[in-house]
């Protein structure tokens, strides 16, 4: 009878290993290894999915040579060296490759005590009791007392699985359904495949009947490990001290347990239940941010950190429905024990949590939680194995993606005005088509004039459009969707978002030919703009979102190359320096469209503001809390206006707490309440009733740069009876305005700043009623009149000619329709778009897109036909997150007679490990 035995642990080690190397080091590293390496060194597999790839392929090798080295004649050790150590070793590292995900400190702490367990079980395999030394003998028991209860943990979680999967695996087999899919799989299989598939599925077959013992094995083992410790250790310092040693180490590890239980959600959620009614309440919250702030994340990424919701997890049930035919309330008795059993790793709350919690963490931390969590989310998207989209999104901020190659800037000064073309390339090493995203302001008086587009190896530069915003938009983004399912052709967005700020998109980046040959692509762009003291005004970025650059970066200016910047370089410095002996003079231009646009220099001695009545709105959201010293800067200037103006103060609010009209005297930043999230058409709708039948000549709303990806889509605003200003504290502008504040800006012929002496400077020059005043910026004044002389004024027209002045006037004369006009009306915007085309020149409501092919121009012609072709939708940057596979739900309960299928599928997929990377959706 031993002899039998020993001839059956030794088939079944020795089988079970060998066609595991043989099918791993002769069927699928040979095909895979080139692949593989490659993807380690390019960084395509992360580091924990290479560990973990290692683990698979090395357990297996190590037991093996394990066996050969000191079990070969010890068939009883062999079964535990199996059945103990490698076993569950290989079936952990699987399930950390492919079902867990981002692991909790639950999780982690019940892995670290399976591996442990094992690492405890190996030693007493190898080197027995530790009698020699007491305090060896204590540590020994202590540490066995884990592996009894890890023994029991996971031979009774097994149990729920393995007798269900071996009764269905031991029918199929009986039934020979097997071999059909076998036969199937094999007529479909080139012949250098056919052995590996074989062997595929005969190591499955083999590992099915293994695991029908594991829970019962496993367990036995585990228990029996222990029992000879303390027996050992029961002997040699008396059975009480071993009992009392091994109780107290069982409740610790129960305690360990229990302590790490508690999901932070649930508290997270309990104390944003309802809006704070009081300041006093509101500081308690805050003080309470560090939890909130724990619990809202885990809750966004719930699927991502727990196999499922408890209450979600229901397949147990389903099975044993099925195939022991037992009723809904039987089976639901197993299911509760296993959700017991299985907590650490089920979430205790509802599916759409993350939707609630993405909401909370915005009302409270007033930002985006993609935004202000991304690192975070990265790094829970790299546990699991998704696609990944290409469309740059909050996930991509600062992400070091594509490489700008070089940068080139050529100015083409023209008297106290210039324009300026700047010029990059940029190089893609990933495999996928990439897109790229800057957000970047500009001169008020500026005006971006060309985009083009080049494919790498081509001198043909593809032509910008001038196109409706709505339109040019649904253009652009039907091209990223459509890449998703064919090959990508290359359009480029360029759009006016607020007074100052510009927002390019360009898709796609093309992807690599090949591993040392990265894909290309160049851009050119052109703006015009008025000379400033400090010479000609570049762009300055806002957000940049897959673009990095580095010290190869290959940069210069007026074809003078320049030293090479660190990885932290801004985008372009803030000016280029222009001629000394420069001074602005007047200029004039008649547009075709009737209009006289003249410009001349500001005087530089400022104007005081007399006799105004201000409305001033002071944004009391959580962000502003950061700028104690702007705001209070801002108020004290304010208060010391001139006493001929007189200042109303309303200070806006979040749910909880009504917004009010305060006295001057109260009004002072220690006495203000920052909390929650507010947006700029949110204080603009509650100053509304507050200052009905009041009469003021500006609204002036004091926020910081908020957060524009938290703004509705196309808010209703209320009519504005005075010219809306914004003012920015700390030099912050935001990346983009809602098209409905910045028409109610433009309508209102208010205005946006940084700076409150620039901005009273500015209400002080529109003193008046001068229709004709179109802007006065950047130390200009502009003036746009209808006519119908067709010439300019000789003695102050350009000597270049008054068509190259053209964009800048196009841009003043567009802006100042949009002062006189109802720009909800289609004939009002397609007059503005009428200009804007002609003149070739982007403005709020006319964007520039960049089409390669006819079919991308007749798309867009049939987006220009349609009534919403000025519609924009807001581009908020959030991104979809993929939810992963929920393993433990039943949505729909398989047959018997397919769980087979499901399980030669997940083996064989098990070992051809490494073919997809894990990338994130975006």
């Amino acid at each position: 009878m031993k002899k039998s035995l020993d001839i059956f642990y030794h088939g079944i080690f020795w089988t079970w290993n060998l066609c595991f190397l043989v099918l791993v080091y002769l069927g699928i590293l040979p095909l895979t290894l080139p692949w593989l390496g490659a993807a380690v060194v390019s960084g395509e597999i992360p580091f924990p999915f290479l560990l973990s790839l290692l683990g698979i392929i090395g357990v297996p090798t190590a037991c093996t040579f394990a066996g050969c080295r000191w079990f070969l004649k010890r068939p009883t050790a062999l079964m535990r060296l199996f059945y103990g150590v490698e076993a569950p070793l290989f079936a952990l590292l699987c399930l950390r490759l492919f079902v867990l995900r981002e692991l909790t400190m639950a999780s982690t702490v019940l892995l670290g005590a399976f591996f442990v367990a094992i690492a405890i079980f190996t030693v007493e395999l190898f080197r027995g009791y530790a009698a020699q030394k007491r305090e060896l003998a204590y540590f020994q028991l202590i540490n066995q007392s884990l592996v009894l209860m890890v023994g029991l943990y996971v031979g009774t979680v097994l149990a729920f699985y393995a007798i269900p999967a071996f009764c269905v695996f031991l029918y199929h087999f009986l039934s020979f359904q097997w071999l059909g899919n076998l036969l199937s799989s094999l007529s479909y299989s080139p012949l250098s495949s056919m052995m590996t598939l074989i062997l595929a599925f005969g190591l499955f077959g083999f590992s099915a009947t293994l695991f029908g013992a594991m829970p019962f094995v496993f367990s036995h083992m585990y228990v029996r490990s222990w029992w000879r410790i303390f027996s050992a250790f029961g002997k040699q310092y008396r059975w009480q001290q071993g009992s009392l040693v091994s109780a107290i180490s069982a409740i610790a590890v129960v305690v360990c347990f229990l302590v790490v239980q508690p999901q932070p959600q649930v508290k997270a959620f309990a104390l944003l239940d309802a809006p704070p009614a009081t300041a006093q309440a509101r500081a308690d919250l805050i003080e309470n941010s560090s939890q909130i702030r724990a619990g809202l994340v885990n809750a966004y990424l719930q699927s991502y950190r727990y196999l499922s919701p408890r209450k979600d997890s229901n397949r147990l049930r389903s099975w044993y429905q099925t195939i022991f035919n037992l009723s809904q309330d039987q089976a639901q008795f197993f299911q509760n024990r296993h959700n017991a059993l299985l907590s650490p790793f089920l979430y205790q709350g509802s599916r759409n949590d993350p939707d609630k919690a993405a909401q909370r963490y915005a009302e409270f931390f007033d930002t985006p939680i993609q935004k202000a969590e991304r690192s975070v989310i990265q790094q829970a998207l790299e546990s699991t194995v998704n696609r990944e989209e290409v469309q740059a999104g909050l996930l991509n901020i600062d992400q070091a993606v594509i490489r700008l190659e070089a940068q080139t800037v050529t100015v083409t000064p023209q008297n106290d005005w210039a324009e300026i073309e700047l010029y990059e390339r940029y190089e893609n090493t990933t495999n996928r088509d990439q897109e790229i995203f800057y957000s970047f302001a500009l001169p008020e008086s500026a005006v971006i004039t060309g985009l083009w587009l080049g494919e790498d190896g081509q001198h043909l530069r593809y032509p910008f459009v001038v196109s409706p915003r709505g339109a040019a938009q649904t253009v652009y983004n039907g091209e990223v969707e459509r890449s998703n399912w064919t090959a990508a052709e290359d359009p480029a967005l360029l759009e006016q978002v607020g007074p100052r700020q510009y927002r390019l998109r360009v898709f796609p980046i093309p992807a690599r030919r090949s591993r040392t040959e990265p894909g290309h692509l160049d851009l050119w762009m052109t703006y015009q703009v008025m000379q400033r003291p400090e010479g000609w005004a570049l762009p300055q970025l806002l957000e940049k979102r897959n673009i990095y650059w580095n010290r190869n970066t290959e940069r210069s200016i007026n074809n003078q190359a320049l030293a090479s910047a660190d990885d932290q370089a801004d985008w372009f410095e803030p000016a280029i320096a222009a001629d000394a002996d420069w001074s602005p003079i007047a200029h004039e231009t008649v547009l075709p469209e009737g209009y006289r646009v003249s410009v001349t220099p500001l005087k530089s001695e400022s104007q005081a503001l007399k006799n105004q009545r201000l409305a001033v709105v002071i944004d009391s959201s959580r962000s502003m809390a950061a700028h104690p010293q702007a705001l209070g800067q801002t108020l004290d200037q304010l208060k010391q206006l001139p006493q001929s103006n007189q200042v109303d103060w309303y200070v806006a609010s979040t749910e909880g707490m009504a917004a009010q009209q305060l006295k001057e005297t109260a009004m002072a930043e220690d006495n203000l309440s920052f909390y929650g999230s507010l947006s700029i058409a949110e204080m603009v709708q509650q100053f509304d009733p507050l200052g009905q039948g009041k009469a003021y000549d500006a609204i002036l709303l004091v926020t910081d740069a908020g957060n524009y990806e938290l703004a509705q889509e196309n808010p209703e605003l209320p009519e504005l009876t005075a010219p809306l200003w914004i003012l920015h504290l700390a030099d912050a502008l935001p990346l983009a305005y809602e098209d409905t504040v910045l028409d109610a800006i433009q309508l209102s012929r208010g205005g946006i700043d940084t700076d409150i002496q620039s901005l009273l400077q500015r209400l002080a020059l529109a003193q008046g009623e001068n229709d004709a005043i179109a802007s006065a910026v950047d130390g200009y004044l502009w003036q746009v009149e209808p006519t119908d002389n067709t010439q300019a004024d000789p003695a102050i027209a350009e000597s270049e000619g008054g068509a190259s002045f053209d964009p800048l006037a196009a841009r003043q004369a567009i802006l100042h329709q949009s002062r006189q006009q109802d720009m909800t009306q289609l004939a009002a915007l397609d007059g503005v778009h009428a200009i804007a085309k002609r003149s070739a020149v982007v403005t709020p409501y006319s964007s520039m897109l960049v089409l390669v092919n006819e079919r991308q121009r007749e798309l867009l012609r049939e987006a220009e036909a349609s009534s919403d072709r000025f519609a924009r939708s807001l581009e908020d940057g959030q991104d979809t997150l993929t939810e992963p596979n929920n393993p433990l739900n039943a949505v729909s309960v398989p047959e018997a007679s397919n769980l087979l299928g499901l399980i030669v599928v997940a083996g064989v997929g098990l070992l051809w490990l490494g073919r997809a990377r894990p990338k994130t959706i975006r």
